[in-house]
């Protein structure tokens, strides 16, 4: 899930134990902050689903960290993906 200033994945693995992991996607707390004063944050602090091969496709060739590490990167490769739900 791309929710701005992270991105998590996150899997239950054969033992049933539910994992996130999570990379920050700021360089310094005030970007990241900034981020969460944003529009877009403010419209969706949730975030949005991505196809997690896709970003590993996408490194591979060569596209850097910080375009994948956005939404508007996660929303244009699987738009397919519904909306999360939390809760």
């Amino acid at each position: 899930m791309q929710h701005g200033v992270t991105t998590s994945l996150y899997y239950e693995d054969p033992d049933g134990n539910k994992v996130e992991m999570q990379v920050d996607n700021f360089a310094t707390a005030e970007a990241a902050t900034a981020c969460m004063e944003g529009p877009e944050y403010d419209a969706d602090p949730i975030g949005v689903l991505f196809r997690p091969e896709l970003m590993i496709e996408a490194r591979r060739a060569g596209t850097p960290a910080e375009e994948i590490q956005t939404r508007a990167w996660a929303l244009r490769v699987s738009p397919e993906l519904p909306a999360p739900v939390m809760g």
